[in-house]
């Protein structure tokens, strides 16, 4: 290892070839390529300088090159975003959220259709690739036009839950990804509306074994830690040093690492992406169930016919396990003790020996991890995943780094793969595809040679005798061994110098990776490869009347039922005897998937260093950084960045991009109609007249090639350009928009002022009114007071002449009356008044009676009678007598009128009174008849 390397000493025999370092400054310098003394110390050095000065990134043109610091920095907030977000490439400091604002400023590029973009995260585990993932998509978020919105939420908090379940501690780092992770985050109008996880080779061994110093995923301890007592007790659960599956590494703690808290970081965001209460109970139901399985320990048994079978030690764990996944008790036993197997329409039932039971035992716990895993990768995507067709993304790779452990296993060898994968697509884009760009195009160029790992790819996976290929076909063969397996290895490749055959027989081969020579161990080769589920375990847990586990396993049977029909080229399907695909297979088509989708996009590099291998803060090893710098190619990759065009356009393109640099009219030279290869020679010429003189671009037959920093430059100015073109545009409506809010300003103010100028008008005009009306009013006051004082004295001496008019009519009336009295005839107008009649004028005021003894007339002596035959007759004249005057006067108005208060009894009175006056009228009468 690098590490192991000791000092060495060198002896100079002549100093020709001697020369001054190049000064790096004090900070080092930012972009790789402005080397002039180009070779791996400068490079190292470099490196070095900036990360003792905690600058962690460094740009190599668009590569971006972090070292790990092993803590975090506070270089990640609002105010980094804001600095980055829209800025071109180089022109701010190197910065994990340069590269993320580069690939959306290209995705959503004005002018053009939306192209997708891929940000492939590379290096060593350990080197920081996880916690890169989450702060490009962190930047992501944040720049997104509409950042609160709940699909964004949904997408950062999918991360954590996964890492929980996917990642792990190993003795390289204490959160290693034991799992690809492809994100897709999809923009329409420069908004998430989705995204997409595809998840590649879980590694399934880890549930069931760990190395020394190395744990189990991070959700197993997370959850003991963080439920409660009641809910723990609900589950059957304990510590998890209790547990065979957690306690193999021998510590179950990481340092600087609080399992309860990410247990509440988990629950939340499980709530965040909607996840219900019966979906938790059951994910904890299945994580409880793995752990119970892994306590499950056997007893040999002897059987008839001198069989050898298993019966289980520790009932209580089937119990439990039974309990939390509803399953029946005896059909786990008869997983785990026998095999049931279909031969002629027959099931024969075979006991398993104590080595089969505990595969048994162990197929069966990594069986429901496997496939919950898949459950939530699959629930994610329904969830966040939503109207992303025909929409651009951005794609962020984080796939397991390269690894070589001191054992290294059939994971090892699928992860190295992997690596070497991702290193000749680096190699592709950086260095092959770029150098036949420029023979297609007759560029004048000087070949840069490289390391190309493509003979290492077909060592491994291409047909018909790679080594993944014979571990297939050897798979297939149920006699065959792992020993077996690398024999027809080593008959193949012997003669291979990227393989090594070991000294001593052991079981193991080397492979000489582009990272360096890796032994794998072959034992357990097969099975692992084979990860064959059995058909009665597949049905048993179908059987659940939990209904989410039991779709689980629906879909893994429908699974590799599909997995065992062959689509031929001619387009029909032949089924094929029953065989499940193997784990390299699957595992081989996904990456061709992923491979094929990353050339879709344009890629964005982050290479990821690791700086010591003790996980140590701020601790740069030297020799550990010169070995990686090596293998993947760093110095190679400077030179044909600093040497090479790795800018490339079509002519159109070119125009289109940065057309408004061009001058209307160069040299007589009119834009219209001249041929696009003119036009960039002209921009060209015109933004950087010293470029063609120092080789930094050149015209192709059908492409403008340019150096990366031309094309910053081009950028820059165009971004001046349009900057100032947006000025005046904005200048000019900003000014139109304060010329028509001035007029509607003046309008309204004039109106304003009119209204205002009225009211106060009409306020003088009713304040002058009111004035003018009380004057008037007090002035006809005064008259009418005058004229009514007038009248009152006018109506006074009137009062006055009537009064003495009414003395001498009263008078004079007395006079008539008493000379008319004198000459009345004595009779029934001389009769007394009744008393009751006299007794009501009593009590009137002021009252006189008429009549007295003084206006009687005596007569002596006896009256005259007559006849009877003479008839009795009043007079005709008897009306104008007194006696009817006073009936009339004093009946008709002087009795009613004087008596107003006795209303309530008139009736009474009228008639009473009305029959004595007729009763002493009839006597008066008869009286006067008599006479």
């Amino acid at each position: 290892m690098p590490s192991d390397i000791k000092p060495q000493v060198f002896t100079l025999t002549s100093l020709n070839g001697v020369r001054r370092r190049q000064d790096l400054g004090q900070a080092g310098v930012e972009d790789m390529i402005q080397l002039s003394d180009l070779n791996e110390a400068s490079l190292l050095w470099n490196l070095k300088i900036r990360y003792d000065k905690e600058l962690i990134y460094t740009y190599t043109g668009s590569i971006l090159v972090a070292v790990n610091p092993y803590k975090m920095f506070d270089i990640y907030g609002l105010d980094m975003v804001k600095k980055y977000e829209g800025q071109i490439l180089g022109t701010l400091p190197p910065h994990l959220f340069a590269i993320g604002s580069s690939a959306y400023g290209h995705m959503s590029k004005d002018g053009s259709s939306p192209e997708s973009q891929v940000v492939v995260i590379s290096g060593e585990s350990g080197s920081g690739k996880t916690e890169s993932t989450k702060l490009v998509m962190q930047y992501l978020a944040a720049v997104n036009k509409s950042p609160s919105n709940l699909i964004t939420e949904q997408i950062l908090e999918a991360s954590p839950l996964l890492e929980s379940f996917g990642n792990a501690k190993t003795v390289r780092n204490d959160n290693s990804s034991r799992f690809g992770k492809y994100l897709e985050v999809h923009f329409k109008d420069g908004v998430i509306i989705g995204a997409k996880i595809t998840e590649y080779l879980l590694e399934k061994s880890r549930i069931v074994t760990q190395a020394a110093d190395e744990r189990n995923y991070h959700v197993f301890y997370e959850m003991l830690q963080g439920l409660t007592s009641e809910t723990k007790e609900k589950y059957g659960l304990l510590s998890a040093d209790k547990y065979f599956y957690l306690n193999q590494g021998g510590n179950c703690e990481i340092d600087g690492k609080f399992d309860g808290e990410d247990f509440q970081s988990l629950l939340s965001a499980m709530q965040v992406l909607g996840f219900t209460s019966e979906e938790q109970d059951t994910i904890f139901r299945i994580l409880a169930s793995v752990l119970h399985l892994g306590n499950v320990y056997f007893h040999r048994k002897q059987l008839k016919h001198g069989q050898e079978g298993v019966e289980i030690g520790s009932d209580a764990e089937i119990r439990w396990t039974a309990h939390l996944l509803h399953l029946s008790p005896d059909g786990i036993k008869r997983a785990l003790t026998t095999k049931t197997t279909e031969a002629r329409n027959e099931r024969v039932v075979t006991p398993l020996s104590i080595d089969q039971a505990l595969d048994a035992r162990d197929a069966f716990a990594k069986a429901l991890y496997n496939a919950l895993f898949s459950w939530l990768v699959s629930r994610i995507n329904q969830i966040v995943c939503k109207g992303t067709k025909h929409t651009a993304a951005i794609s962020i790779l984080d796939i397991f780094g390269f690894e070589d452990f001191k054992e290294n296993s059939f994971e090892q060898l699928c992860i190295n793969y992997a690596n070497e994968n991702l290193q000749f697509y680096f190699n592709k884009h950086i260095f092959k595809l770029e150098q036949q760009e420029y023979t297609k195009e007759k560029i004048e160029w000087q070949t840069i040679n490289y390391t190309d790992n493509l003979p290492v790819i077909h060592l491994i996976a291409k047909k018909p005798v790679g080594i993944l290929h014979l571990l297939d076909d050897e798979s297939n063969f149920p006699k065959a061994t792992d020993l077996s397996f690398l024999e027809k290895c080593h008959y193949n490749h012997a003669l291979d110098e990227l393989y090594s055959r070991p000294r001593m027989s052991s079981m193991e081969f080397a492979v000489k990776h582009y990272a360096g020579q890796v032994w794998y161990s072959v034992d357990g080769f097969l099975d692992k490869n084979r990860d064959t589920l059995r058909q009665d375990v597949v049905d048993l847990l179908i059987s659940s009347k939990i209904l989410m586990v039991s779709k689980m396993f629906q879909r893994v049977r429908s699974s590799h039922e599909t997995a065992k029909t062959i689509n031929k080229a001619n387009g029909r399907f032949v089924t094929m005897k029953p065989r499940t695909p193997t784990v390299a297979a699957r595992f081989h088509d996904s990456l061709q998937q992923l491979l094929e989708s990353m050339s879709k996009c344009n890629p964005w590099f982050v290479r990821c260093i690791k700086p010591n291998s003790d996980k140590a803060p701020m601790k740069f090893d030297m020799p550990i950084v010169l070995e990686q710098l090596r293998y993947t190619g760093m110095l190679e990759t400077i030179r044909i960045r600093k040497m090479g065009y790795p800018v490339r356009l079509r002519f159109s393109q070119f125009v289109e991009r940065f057309r408004y640099l061009l001058p209307q009219r160069v040299g007589g030279l009119t834009t219209r109609g001249t041929p696009y290869r003119e036009l960039c020679r002209v921009i060209l010429s015109s933004c950087c007249p010293e470029a063609e003189t120092n080789g930094d671009y050149q015209l192709g037959t059908t492409k403008v090639f340019l150096r990366e920093w031309l094309e910053r430059e081009l950028e820059r100015e165009r971004a001046r350009v349009v900057r100032a073109a947006a000025v005046t545009l904005q200048k000019t409506v900003r000014g139109y928009l304060a010329r028509r809010r001035y007029r509607a300003t003046r309008k309204a103010a004039l109106t304003l002022q009119a209204h205002m100028r009225g009211w106060a008008a009409r306020k003088r005009y009713h304040t002058v009114r009111t004035g003018v009306v009380r004057a008037q009013a007090n002035f006809r006051a005064m008259r009418q007071r005058k004229r009514y004082l007038e009248l009152k004295e006018e109506l006074k001496r009137r009062a006055e002449v009537e009064k003495l008019a009414r003395e001498r009519a009263k008078a004079k009336a007395q006079r008539e009356e008493q000379e008319r009295t004198s000459r009345a005839v004595a009779g029934v107008n001389h009769l007394e008044i009744p008393a009751e009649l006299a007794f009501i004028f009593s009590k009137l005021d002021d009252w006189q009676p008429v009549h007295s003894e003084r206006h009687l007339v005596k007569v002596v002596g006896g009256v005259a009678g007559r006849s009877d035959s003479e008839h009795y007759h009043l007079p005709h004249d008897i009306d104008s007598h007194a006696f009817t005057k006073f009936t009339n006067i004093y009946f008709k108005v002087s009795f009613l009128r004087f008596v107003p208060n006795m209303h309530e009894n008139i009736s009474d009175l009228i008639t009473m009174f009305s029959c004595k006056l007729i009763y002493r009228f009839w006597k008066i009468y008869l009286t006067y008849c008599s006479l």
